[in-house]
C-alpha cells in the first residue's frame, strides 16, 4: 500500500495475527442513543414516569432490555412496561440509528479480504432486523445477542460460541467495543479488545475510526479487498 504513513508497529504485529473481528453495536457500529432514548422514555412517559436521567441513558446503552427495564421501572409497574413493550415494532425508532462514518465501505472492505465478521451484542431480538434495515446482514455470522445466550456480556459465553463457530483459537480474533463491559467480556473470554473511541478502556490497539481499521488492514493485506496475506 503506497501514499498512507505506515501503522506504527504494535498495530501492523495486532492485525497481522487476526482473522476474525468481533463487533459490539451500539456504540461501534451505530451511534443509537437517540434511539434508545426514544424506545424507553416512550415506555416511561406511558407508565406516567419521567424520562431517563443521563445516568439511565448510559446504563441503557450497555445492557440488556430486560435489566433496563428493570433498572428504570419501579418493580410494581414492571408488568405494565413489559406489556407495553410487547405491544411496541421497535423497526419504528429504527430511523434513529445512525451508522458509524464509512462503516458500511469498511465491513465490505474487511469481508473481501477474508476477515470473519460476527456481532456480540446485549441486544435481545432487534440485532438482525437493524442488520437487515442497514444492509449488512450478509457481512457477520454469527450474530451473538441476549435472545441467544444463557448469559449476556460480560459473560463471555457469547464470544466463546463465536470462537467455536470459526473455529478460532482467541488469539486470532480481536473484539471491538466501546465500554466497560465490553471490556470485562473481551478480558474473561480472552480475546484481546480494540478499544473504539474510548482511550480509558485498557486494549490493546485503541481504534478511533472505521477510517483506521481500512488503513490498518490495507496495509497488512496489500491494498484492495480480495488481495491475500
Amino acid at each position: 500500500m503506497t501514499g498512507a504513513a505506515a501503522p506504527p508497529a504494535h498495530v501492523l504485529a495486532e492485525v497481522r495475527r487476526v482473522q476474525g473481528v468481533v463487533f459490539d453495536c451500539d456504540g461501534v457500529l451505530f451511534d443509537s442513543r437517540d434511539v434508545n432514548r426514544a424506545y424507553y422514555n416512550f415506555i416511561l412517559e406511558r407508565l406516567g414516569l419521567p424520562p431517563m436521567s443521563p445516568e439511565a441513558e448510559e446504563y441503557a446503552y450497555m445492557h440488556t432490555v430486560d435489566a433496563v427495564l428493570a433498572y428504570l421501572v419501579p418493580a410494581h409497574l414492571l408488568p405494565q412496561a413489559k406489556a407495553l413493550q410487547g405491544h411496541m415494532t421497535y423497526g419504528d425508532f429504527l430511523d434513529r440509528m445512525i451508522p458509524a462514518p464509512g462503516v458500511h465501505d469498511v465491513l465490505e472492505a474487511l469481508h473481501g479480504w477474508g476477515i470473519r465478521l460476527a456481532v456480540n451484542t446485549n441486544r435481545k431480538n432487534s440485532m438482525e432486523m437493524v442488520l437487515e434495515r442497514f444492509g449488512m446482514a450478509h457481512l457477520f455470522a454469527p450474530v451473538m445477542t441476549a435472545a441467544k445466550v444463557t448469559r449476556p456480556k460480560p459473560d463471555p459465553e457469547g464470544l466463546y460460541r463465536i470462537l467455536a463457530y470459526w473455529d478460532m483459537a482467541p488469539e486470532q480474533v480481536a473484539y471491538v467495543g466501546d465500554s466497560e463491559v465490553d471490556a470485562a467480556t473481551a478480558a474473561a473470554a480472552g480475546v484481546p479488545l480494540w478499544a473504539y473511541r474510548n482511550p480509558e478502556l485498557p486494549a490493546k490497539l485503541h481504534v478511533d475510526s472505521f477510517a483506521d481499521l481500512r488503513h490498518w488492514f490495507a496495509y497488512v493485506l496489500g491494498g484492495a479487498p480480495g488481495a491475500s496475506r
